[in-house]
């Protein structure tokens, strides 16, 4: 089995880089952007195989990307293989007429801790040094890109093997849209239209390997602003109810002065109808649902495809997002 080294200095500052990106990406949702804000304001799903928008403008580069700047993206997913007690690949037979040896990269460890089971249940002497090693994608992606005659797997075919459940959120992404699929290929990836923050002067297009973590953020993004807008209007609604009791109050005390009566009752009018304007629209928000932007549905495979022939810089934003994200820090901020 070929080794999956460490990163190098130059990789790891690229790595530092991306999760400055994931820092600012967390504060972004924190501060309920502007850009998540206008992206409230749609509710819709496409099925169409792109994650980033190409109606915004687009840095352009020279080259496409490096493969240091497309693994520094991937070091931060964990993938996980099964392995012998030679730290050798376990490889399984294809269903294919042709039987192909596969190699197995799961995105669960429940999955290949699954896989090392069977193992166990079939073959106890196999199954009794068979483990599973946890790696990164980007030590895998380094790995494809190894030739396979210096590794002695030359014939071995290397497969992902996605979550089930990512799969079936896709499947419905595509129901609801009504397309029929009997099946997704590929690992599949989830983006929301306007989900872009700045970090360091540069834009991150964050994509995610996990359905629940993309509706987890855009709910705290989406039901955080909309919360904020609630507040607010709550707040001038009861000022304006002061201001009407004050000028009440104003004129009750006026007595026998004509002039300051009839000045405090000049201002009621416009502050009954402030008043009710604030009241109206603090029932519309707290009726109101808060809608989600749309939904972008693409493949791993399709991603990573793109970034490496991406000569424009066009895919040089992207962030993948673990999957898992989202639940974790969820549980930190509530503690």
């Amino acid at each position: 089995m070929s080794s999956m080294t460490e990163a190098s200095a130059p990789h790891k500052e690229l790595q530092a880089r991306v999760q400055r990106c994931v820092t600012s990406w967390q504060e972004h949702l924190a501060r309920q952007s502007a850009t998540l804000q206008a992206a409230v304001n749609q509710h819709s799903i496409t099925t169409a195989a792109r994650v980033v928008s190409g109606s915004a403008p687009q840095p352009a580069f020279d080259l496409a990307l490096a493969p240091e700047e497309i693994k520094a993206r991937l070091a931060n997913v964990p993938v996980f293989t099964v392995v012998n007690g030679k730290e050798e690949f376990v490889l399984v037979t294809g269903e294919q007429a042709e039987k192909r040896q596969l190699g197995l990269f799961f995105f669960n460890e429940a999955d290949a801790q699954a896989l090392v089971a069977t193992m166990k249940a079939s073959d106890a002497a196999q199954g009794r040094a068979a483990r599973v090693l946890p790696t990164s994608l980007a030590s895998v992606y380094d790995f494809a890109l190894t030739p396979r005659a210096s590794t002695g797997l030359e014939g071995v075919t290397f497969r992902f093997v996605p979550e089930p459940g990512e799969v079936a959120a896709a499947l419905q992404l595509y129901n609801a849209a009504g397309v029929s699929a009997g099946g997704f290929m590929g690992v599949p990836l989830f983006q929301a239209e306007g989900l872009t923050v700045m970090s360091e002067g540069k834009r991150c297009t964050p994509l995610f390997f996990s359905k629940a973590d993309l509706d987890v953020a855009l709910g705290t993004a989406a039901g955080q602003k909309h919360e904020e807008m609630l507040g607010l209007t709550r707040q001038r609604a009861e000022e304006a109810r002061k201001d009407v009791q004050r000028i009440r109050d104003e004129v009750a005390s006026a007595g026998e002065d004509k002039a300051a009566k009839a000045a405090a009752e000049r201002q009621l009018k416009p502050a009954l109808e402030a008043q009710a304007r604030y009241q109206a629209r603090t029932a519309q928000l707290e009726d109101k649902k808060v809608k989600v932007p749309r939904v972008d549905l693409g493949s791993l495979e399709e991603v990573l495809g793109r970034m490496e022939a991406d000569a424009r810089g066009e895919w040089a934003d992207v962030l993948f997002i673990p999957s898992g994200t989202m639940m974790v820090t969820g549980k930190k901020k509530g503690r």
